[in-house]
């Protein structure tokens, strides 16, 4: 032990004369790895080396530090204070141009000259915005928000500005950057808070556009520079195009299965009724429990009536229709009164007509040309599938006539050609062997080779035991 003596008072005199020199040259004195210095300014590393221990930890707020303002997260940082943006490195192609990192420049020069980033100045401007749209100067809020988002970007200042400067807009009766503003919202942030309030909003801009456009219709390119209140080109256009970014937004929302209705139902008054059976199919088939259910059906079998272009044409569109007739049958007998039973089984007979006039004139088509075989298969189907047709009977009387006639038509031509020698190639392809199906594995058998023509070639015997029996 006394040989230890020596050497720690040397050390102490040295840690002594260190720190006295230290002092004396006005210098920081050297601490111990990991003890961190109390009087580094505030959110540095050594001022939360010094201080972490004394921290409180409050849920939802953050780390406290007792003498010090604000919260701070686990490494020391002030919650609310700005951080360096991370920008993710890809290997995508850079385009013709190169990866020049324009955004990235132009924001790095924004913060070099005074204009990066600000909290405080969004914050201000935020709170200004709320007391002019509390006095209902919507015009002014509206670009006092613009100003908030822009100068605290990827916050909850810029989703709240964001959002109340569209409600501004809205406010102002101006739809139409409204419209934009709320679709901006809802590209940056998907999962908003704001969702719900954003979907009513474009639902009520949807509905005044497509009732002005009922009242007032005008062509496509009819610009529009007098009404805020309707876009500049295309007013019925935008409206569809809010119905369907409800769906796409929304599709699980309350108002998800209204838009497409809505949607359905205006392309069906304009008579467009391809794209209104769209509609109403998506709504049959993606939304079962919806309250439309009923019209869907209902709408959707009159815009396939009306899509049926004729016998002439694809027959889809009625086959589609049996399948909803039956369906609402089925699913909705206790909604159909006396008077919709009778319309449906009007509308059935119809169907039914209408298939059967499609195969009786391929019956007739098939008939004109000699191709019998074809013809009976569709006189027949007439028959049996539509009994109750006045085509049916005509089908039977016709099935009669040509009862005996070859199923193809005889070529002009044909005696000649039978006149000619065969090819011995084309009679080997012509064979058509056939094992006989009762032929036993064990007993003793014979080969039989038949020609298409019916002739048996020379040595037709066979002569092994082991041989299948081959007819024609």
């Amino acid at each position: 032990m006394p040989c230890f003596r020596p050497l720690l008072s040397a050390f102490t005199a040295a840690a002594l004369l260190t720190a006295g020199g230290c002092a004396a040259l006005k210098m920081p004195a050297p601490r111990l790895p990991g003890t961190g210095d109390p009087q580094a300014p505030v959110g540095t590393t050594d001022w939360w080396k010094a201080n972490k221990k004394k921290a409180v930890f409050e849920p939802g707020k953050g780390h406290q530090v007792a003498g010090v303002d604000g919260y701070f997260d686990d490494q020391g940082r002030p919650i609310n204070a700005k951080v360096q943006k991370v920008v993710a490195k890809t290997d995508e192609g850079a385009g013709l141009l190169g990866d020049t990192g324009l955004k990235e420049r132009v924001a790095g020069l924004k913060e070099q000259v005074g204009l990066g980033p600000d909290q405080t100045q969004a914050q201000k401007d935020f709170d200004e915005a709320e007391e002019l749209f509390r006095r209902e100067e919507y015009s002014d809020a509206a670009k006092l928000y613009k100003s908030a988002y822009k100068a605290w970007p990827d916050s909850q200042i810029e989703q709240d500005a964001m959002f109340k400067q569209a409600e501004a807009l809205f406010y102002a009766s101006n739809y139409s950057k409204a419209t934009n503003a709320y679709e901006a919202l809802i590209r940056k942030y998907p999962n908003s808070p704001h969702l719900d309030k954003v979907i009513t909003r474009q639902f009520a801009i949807a509905r005044y556009w497509e009732q002005y456009h009922n009242y007032n219709p005008n062509w496509l390119t009819t610009p529009n520079f007098i009404d805020r209140t309707r876009p500049l080109f295309d007013t019925i256009g935008r409206s569809m195009k809010n119905y369907e970014n409800i769906r796409l937004n929304d599709p699980t929302g309350p108002l998800a299965d209204d838009a497409i209705m809505a949607m359905g139902n205006s392309y069906f008054l304009r008579g467009r009724y391809g794209d209104a059976d769209m509609q109403y199919e998506l709504l049959r088939k993606e939304y079962p429990r919806s309250d439309h259910q009923y019209d869907a059906h209902i709408l959707g079998l009159q815009c396939k009536l009306r899509k049926y272009q004729g016998p002439s044409y694809d027959g889809t569109p009625l086959e589609e229709s049996q399948v909803l007739v039956k369906q609402l049958k089925v699913q909705f007998s206790g909604q159909l009164d006396g008077e919709q039973r009778e319309r449906l089984a009007e509308v059935d007979g119809m169907l039914k007509k209408e298939l059967a006039t499609r195969d009786y004139q391929m019956a007739e088509h098939f008939d004109g040309i000699e191709e019998y075989g074809s013809a009976r298969i569709y006189y027949a189907r007439v028959m049996k599938e539509y009994p109750q047709t006045p085509l049916a009977e005509q089908s039977k009387v016709r099935l009669a006539e040509i009862g005996g006639e070859p199923d193809r038509p005889t070529s002009m031509i044909e005696p000649v050609l039978n006149l000619l020698p065969e090819n011995s190639e084309r009679t080997k392809m012509a064979t058509v062997p056939l094992i006989e199906p009762n032929a036993s594995p064990t007993a003793p058998v014979r080969t039989e080779i038949m020609t298409a023509s019916g002739q048996q070639p020379a040595g037709g015997e066979g002569g092994g035991s082991n041989d299948p029996t081959i007819r024609r």
